[in-house]
């Protein structure tokens, strides 16, 4: 930001080395850097690393080839995958990040000036060259289908120059249940030595005009008749029932057991939609991917705590559950970057309720038609941890292999690598959506999707609509095939289809090569978060079945913040609530309010007592503060000792390294902003490396942050990567707490962690 603003006083515009690392599925916050860059005269460029994949043919046993990378061929030592960081595959195929590569770099870019009244902006970035070699083209696209198009005439634009076009559409005439975009490209008017003629030089889309009237579910549905029966099958199983469908429930987990339209199962017993927040590590995760393990997102279970079943007066079937999603434990990955992948599950370590958890409020409605909607409001207890995706995943029979959605494609993309892929309507095969990576990894993701459909050869099936958008992928193996298999032969034969259907995707970042993970906005944090969606049977107008909106019951949301303070919400923005403490006098609800002890809470709508829902909170020991001193910091780095007490672990302390390397001891002090009955304190290190992680420390208190005496408390860290927990011999009275790193796990000069907490009583 510094050297963008002209505050590094650079004499000359400046050349990025390697900003971009494109190993495996890669290259995110492109169009950031380049926003950035195209901002200042103080750029001229940057190198992405590299062109072309380096990977090799190698041959199998029984002699089938593949392409191979370090330590295939029994070499040690060996560059395990850094020899496959190019924007192509080995072979010459394009990657996926490729495509976004060529638009982020198209020297022509495209401005909406006035959407309504048709005029659009065109800048010709070339230093040089007018754009007379182009001819430009528009296209009028609804409901993601092209419904009009032509060629506009324009003048050359000269070089570093702007012109304004006006596009021949009447904004008035747009239908008010559709939605519309435009599309403009500049084409190659005649044959060049690097690309014939019509090739695509650069291209943008806008959106026109969203769509503003929608008939809801409940409508739909009744206006198609039918009624719908509630019964057993089992003690755990609710089966749902109507003309031409039958829906079943697990009471056990509160998920949706099976699904069956027309006499064809859609969803088999026991591979209906339940939370998923992991994914099959990119290259990029390094810097994070290990939490994702640590944490258990590959092995959630589901435990349903609470349920209530109902029949509604117009017909419909009401299912509210209570969820927790957990692991049975943590695992450790093994191999990650070479040529053997296993996973090691700490099955003597069980989790418990303070580890990595989900509490969700879900509610399903079932309709008279078959629709089942979806709602729910989605919890942790971290809500500073990154997740690579959040949201629901389910099991299809592979007869189900026509995919067809509506969003962004065909190439698979990710929310900081999107730009190139327009939103329009596609329609492909599952299998299709697979990518060639040499290391299978995450892939076939399609962001901003309204709807996605997958049917067999007779359009039997189901639509699955967004409540307001979604980001969806569908691939013939499952998150945890494809994470551990270290070659793509490793994976098993391709079989039923997992569709992920995600209210968010943590981006790509470029993480392999150390410029850090995605941007903060590209991130899924683990806080509270808001999902639905509906399904619907398929058929042939599958636009029509998908021209719907949500209309079912959402749940009421209680959270507490690390501070305790209690919120209690919903989508409904003008909902008025009741709660209750435990157990005591119902009380109107209209701010936040603090509750740091223990406790149970209870809260609904007012005036609908069947939409309780219940939280119980443990008390809070670690108690907020700030950093008011440090003696030693990396300036300039992102590593200040306040990541110390930012509540998330992807960020770090680190001592100085770059003009001098401090020298043992370093102290932070922290400040609990009154005088607090002090009890222990937590130290995590840093996640991803070694520099810095303590190992010898002294524990330092005061009243007013200058007369310290004598440490209240010594000791020695283990080490691993685990939170330590270290509780004083007895509580101590103070305001101020010195924690004083005296030597290093790996014997250097340096010091640093990811947090540092203080408990009290």
């Amino acid at each position: 930001n510094n050297a963008v603003t002209g505050e590094m006083n650079i004499k000359y515009p400046f050349h990025i080395s390697e900003y971009a690392h494109s190993m495996g599925n890669a290259c995110g916050n492109l169009i950031d850097y380049w926003n950035a860059i195209e901002s200042t005269n103080f750029f001229c460029g940057g190198a992405i690393w590299d062109w072309i994949d380096q990977a090799v043919y190698n041959y199998r046993e029984d002699g089938t080839r593949y392409l191979a990378y370090g330590g295939d061929f029994g070499d040690k030592p060996n560059s395990g995958q850094f020899v496959m960081n190019g924007i192509l595959f080995a072979e010459r195929d394009l990657k996926p990040q490729y495509y976004e590569v060529k638009k982020v770099y198209q020297h022509i870019g495209f401005k909406a000036l006035d959407i309504q009244e048709a005029t659009i902006e065109i800048f010709n970035k070339y230093y040089f060259k007018s754009l007379s070699d182009y001819n430009l083209s528009w296209s009028l696209w609804e409901n993601g289908s092209e419904i009009k198009n032509g060629q506009l005439a324009f003048e050359p634009i000269a070089a570093r120059t702007k012109t304004t076009v006006k596009l021949p559409y009447d904004f008035a005439n747009l239908k008010a249940g559709s939605e519309y975009f435009i599309k403009l490209q500049l084409t190659l008017k005649d044959n060049q030595p690097w690309a014939d003629k019509g090739y695509v030089e650069a291209e943008e889309q806008f959106l026109l005009k969203a769509k503003t009237e929608v008939p809801t579910m409940a409508e739909v549905a009744k206006a198609a008749g039918g009624k719908v029966k509630l019964s057993d099958a089992d003690d755990n199983i609710k089966v749902v029932s109507g003309q031409n469908f039958t829906a079943k429930f697990n009471l056990a987990d509160g998920s949706l057991y099976g699904l069956v339209y027309n006499g064809q199962a859609i969803i088999t017993d026991g591979n209906g939609p339940k939370l998923d927040a992991f994914r099959a590590y990119v290259n990029n995760d390094v810097w994070t991917y290990n939490n994702w393990y640590k944490n258990g997102l590959h092995n959630l279970k589901h435990k349903a705590i609470d349920s209530k079943i109902r029949t509604n007066a117009d017909g419909t079937v009401t299912l509210a559950f209570t969820v927790v999603s957990q692991a049975p434990n943590g695992a450790i990955i093994h191999g990650s970057r070479d040529n053997f992948i296993t996973v090691e599950e700490l099955s003597e370590e069980k989790f418990g309720e303070d580890d990595f958890r989900f509490v969700t409020n879900q509610i399903w409605t079932v309709y008279q038609d078959g629709s089942v909607e979806l709602q729910s409001s989605i919890t942790t207890n971290d809500a500073q941890f990154v997740l690579p995706r959040l949201g629901y995943s389910m099991t299809l029979p592979k007869a189900y292999e026509n995919l067809t959605y509506y969003g962004r494609g065909p190439i698979g993309n990710y929310n900081d690598r999107k730009t190139a892929q327009n939103i329009e309507k596609y329609t492909t095969r599952v299998t299709e959506e697979f990518v060639n990576f040499p290391k299978p990894q995450d892939m076939a993701n399609h962001e901003e999707t309204r709807w996605c459909a997958l049917t067999n050869n007779s359009l039997s099936g189901a639509v699955f609509v967004a409540a307001d958008e979604m980001v969806v992928s569908a691939l013939p193996y499952t998150a945890q095939d494809i994470a551990t298999a270290a070659h793509i032969y490793e994976l098993p034969e391709a079989g039923d289809i997992t569709l992920h259907l995600d209210m968010k995707v943590t981006g790509l970042g470029g993480a392999s090569c150390g410029q850090g993970g995605p941007l903060k906005h590209d991130r899924v944090y683990a806080g509270q978060n808001d999902f639905g969606f509906i399904i619907r049977p398929a058929g042939k107008d599958l636009d029509q079945i998908a021209h719907v909106t949500p209309s079912g019951e959402v749940p009421v949301t209680i959270t507490r913040s690390a501070n305790g303070m209690i919120e209690i919400s919903s989508i409904n923005e003008d909902a008025q609530y009741l709660y209750s403490i435990n157990g005591g006098k119902a009380r109107d609800y209209s701010s936040t309010f603090s509750m740091r002890d223990a406790g149970t809470i209870k809260a609904w709508f007012k005036g609908n007592k069947a939409s309780e829902v219940t939280m119980t909170f443990n008390k809070i020991e670690k108690i907020e503060t700030t950093v008011v001193f440090v003696s030693s910091e990396e300036p300039g780095s992102g590593t200040s000792a306040k990541n110390l007490v930012d509540g998330d672990p992807s960020t770090t302390w680190h001592t100085m390294y770059s003009v001098t390397v401090a020298q043992f001891p370093h102290w932070v002090d922290f400040d609990c902003g009154e005088a607090k009955s002090i009890k222990g304190f937590t130290y995590l290190p840093r996640q991803r490396g070694r520099n810095g992680d303590i190992k010898d420390y002294t524990i330092h208190v005061s009243m007013d942050g200058e007369n310290w005496g004598e440490p209240v408390h010594e000791g020695q860290f283990s080490k691993d990567k685990k939170e330590k927990r270290i509780l004083l011999n007895k509580p101590v009275k103070a305001r101020f707490v010195r924690f004083t790193a005296k030597s290093s796990q790996n014997g250097q000069d340096f010091a640093g962690g990811a947090e540092f907490g203080i408990l009290a009583e």
